[in-house]
C-alpha cells in the first residue's frame, strides 16, 4: 500500500448508521481516512455531491440498505460522475447484495459492488486501490471486467465479532428527549424465517449462520465506553433478536451484560430492546427489567392466524395478546407496527387487527403494508405466481381481494402524512412517547407526570382517530363500486382533506411536547447525576 487512502461513506442517519460505522472502523483499523456523508432524502443530494465533489476522496461508498431508495442513490452516482468526481465509487447494503447485476447494469457511474457483511471486503478494495492493483477477484466483490459485470465468491459472514473495530461514532451523540443515546449491536443476524424480511436470506446467502452473539463483556465495554466517555445514557440495541427463542439462554445472556455493566460503573442506563411475541414470558421480562430495559419493540404484525402464517411468522394472536399484557405488567412498554396489508389478506383480516389497535390506543404504534424486498421468499413466491409488478427499484402487488386494494389505494392517498411517510405523525408519536417515557425513567417528578400525562392523552386522541379512520375506510371499501374509479377517487381526496386538517391539531401537540421534552432533557443532563 503505497499511502492511506481517503474514503467517504454516503447514507441515513436518522438513526445513526451502525453498519457504515462499522466499515468506517475497519478502514481506519487497516490505516485509511474514512468520513460518513448524510444522505437521507432527495432533497440532501445537492448537498452531498457539493460535500463529496469539494473533497474529492480517492473512494465513496454508497450504503444502500432500503428498495425504496434505490433510484435516489442511482440519481445521486450519476450527479457525483457528472459533477467531476474522478475517483472509485461502490456500493454495498442488504440491496447491492441482492440486485448487484441491476444497479451496476444500470449505473456504469458505479464501479464496483460489495455484497454481505462488507468490513473484510471493504478493505480488501481500498488496500488495492491504494497499491494500484487490479480489483477483480476479491471475495465478497462485484467488478466490471472486459464490458462484463463479475461476482466473485460470497465471503463468509464474520464469525468472531469481538474481532470487528468497534463502529465509528458520532462526536456528539444523538438526542431523544434531551438524552443523550446511542445504538448498539450485540448480535448479527436473525434464525426468524419471516417471508418478508431479508435479514435472514442476507445471512442464509453468504453460507453463514443465522444468528452469531458478542460476548458480553465485549458489549459491555462498548456501551461503557460510550456512557462514561460521551454521557450516553440510553442504548437502543438494534439486535433483531436480541431475546432469544430459548428462556434460559435469554435470561442468562441478560444477566451477564447486566454484571459485566455494573463492573464498569455503568449505573442507571436504559434500554430499547426488540422481541417476538412467542418469546416472552415473565423471567424474561425480569431479566430484561434487571437490565434497565424500558421499552420493546415487539414483533406484533397482525392479529390475523392467517395473515401470521402467510407472514412466515410462528407465533399467533394469542400470543401477541398474552406479550402486551405481560409488558405492561413488568413496566416494559412496547410498540409495534400493524401490518394491514399483505398479498393475500381480506378486509376481515384487517378488521381483526383493528380490534386489537382499539385495544392499545394508549401505545406507541404504526399501521403499514407489507413491502417486498429482494432476497425474499415473499418475493420468489409472488414471482411463481406471476403477480410481482414493478422491478427491484420498486417491487408491488394487487391484492387478491379488490376491495382490500381499494382500501389501501385510498390510504395512501389519505394516510401518506398519517402513518406511511418517514416523518409520519403516528412515527413521530412513537418517538415521543419513548422521550415521555425515559423522562419517567430518568427525571421522575411532578413537572415529568405533568409532561407524561399529556403525551399519553396524545397517543390516545390520535390512535382512537386512527382507528376510526380506518374504520371508516373499510366500510367504505366494502360497500363501494370498486369500478367506479372516478368515485373512489373523490372519497380518498375528500378523506385526505379530514385527516390532515385533523392532523394539524395533533402535529401542535406533538411539536409543544416534543420541545418541552427536549428543553428539559437538556437541562437535567446538564445538571448531571
Amino acid at each position: 500500500m503505497t499511502g492511506p487512502m481517503r474514503v467517504e461513506l454516503i447514507g441515513p442517519d436518522q438513526q445513526e448508521n451502525l453498519p457504515l460505522q462499522y466499515l468506517a472502523a475497519a478502514l481506519e483499523r487497516a490505516g485509511h481516512q474514512a468520513r460518513l456523508v448524510r444522505f437521507n432524502v432527495p432533497g440532501d443530494l445537492d448537498r452531498t455531491v457539493d460535500e463529496v465533489v469539494l473533497r474529492a476522496p480517492d473512494v465513496v461508498g454508497l450504503g444502500i440498505a432500503f428498495q425504496y431508495a434505490i433510484g435516489d442513490y442511482l440519481d445521486l452516482a450519476r450527479s457525483l460522475r457528472e459533477r467531476g468526481y474522478q475517483g472509485h465509487l461502490t456500493c454495498g447494503g442488504h440491496v447491492p447484495t441482492f440486485c448487484w447485476q441491476e444497479l451496476l447494469r444500470d449505473s456504469p457511474a458505479i464501479d464496483t459492488a460489495v455484497r454481505h457483511e462488507g468490513e473484510q471486503t471493504l478493505v480488501e478494495l481500498v488496500d488495492r486501490l491504494a497499491s494500484g492493483e487490479p480489483v477483480r477477484g476479491i471475495t465478497g466483490l462485484v467488478w466490471r471486467e472486459d464490458g462484463a459485470i463479475v461476482a466473485g465468491p460470497a465471503r463468509r459472514p464474520a464469525l468472531e465479532l469481538e474481532a470487528l473495530a468497534r463502529p465509528k461514532r458520532l462526536d456528539v451523540p444523538m438526542t431523544v428527549g434531551g438524552v443523550p443515546i446511542a445504538f448498539l449491536l450485540t448480535a448479527r443476524g436473525c434464525i426468524g424465517e419471516c417471508a418478508y424480511c431479508s435479514i435472514r436470506a442476507f445471512g442464509k446467502d453468504a453460507g453463514g449462520p443465522g444468528l452469531r452473539l458478542r460476548q458480553p463483556e465485549a458489549a459491555a465495554d462498548e456501551a461503557a465506553a460510550l456512557y462514561h466517555g460521551k454521557g450516553v445514557r440510553v442504548f437502543f440495541v438494534q439486535d433483531d433478536l436480541f431475546v432469544l427463542p430459548d428462556e434460559t439462554a435469554t435470561i442468562e445472556r441478560m444477566g451477564a451484560l447486566g454484571e459485566a455493566l455494573a463492573r464498569k460503573g455503568v449505573d442507571g442506563a436504559v434500554f430499547w430492546i426488540k422481541g417476538r411475541p412467542e418469546s416472552i414470558t415473565p423471567a424474561v421480562l425480569r431479566a430484561a427489567r434487571a437490565l434497565g430495559a424500558i421499552h420493546m419493540f415487539l414483533g406484533v404484525e397482525s392479529a390475523s392466524i392467517e395473515r401470521l402464517r402467510f407472514l412466515g411468522r410462528v407465533h399467533t394472536p394469542e400470543d401477541n395478546r398474552r406479550a402486551i399484557a405481560l409488558c405492561r405488567e413488568f413496566g416494559v412498554r412496547p410498540s409495534f407496527n400493524f401490518m394491514l396489508f399483505d398479498p393475500d389478506c381480506s378486509l376481515q383480516d384487517i378488521a381483526l387487527t383493528l380490534d386489537l389497535a382499539q385495544e392499545n390506543l394508549d401505545l406507541a404504534w404504526n399501521v403499514c403494508r407489507t413491502e417486498i424486498y429482494s432476497g425474499t421468499r415473499l418475493l420468489d413466491r409472488l414471482r411463481g405466481e406471476g403477480r410481482l409488478l414493478g422491478d427491484y427499484r420498486s417491487y408491488g402487488y394487487r391484492m387478491r381481494d379488490e376491495r382490500a386494494e381499494v382500501m389501501f389505494r385510498i390510504l395512501r392517498v389519505s394516510f401518506h402524512q398519517r402513518a406511511f411517510a418517514f416523518d409520519s405523525l403516528l412515527n413521530k408519536l412513537i418517538s415521543l412517547s419513548f422521550s415521555s417515557q425515559l423522562h419517567e425513567a430518568l427525571f421522575a417528578g411532578e413537572e415529568t407526570s405533568t409532561l407524561a400525562a399529556q403525551v399519553h392523552q396524545l397517543l390516545i386522541d390520535a390512535h382512537r382517530d386512527t382507528v376510526q379512520s380506518l374504520r371508516a375506510t373499510l366500510d367504505y371499501a366494502a360497500r363501494a363500486d370498486v369500478r367506479d374509479a372516478e368515485g373512489v377517487k373523490r372519497w380518498a381526496l375528500d378523506d385526505a382533506m379530514q385527516v390532515n386538517a385533523r392532523d394539524l391539531a395533533f402535529h401542535a401537540r406533538f411539536d409543544r411536547l416534543w420541545s418541552e421534552l427536549h428543553a428539559r432533557g437538556v437541562s437535567m443532563c446538564a445538571k448531571g447525576p
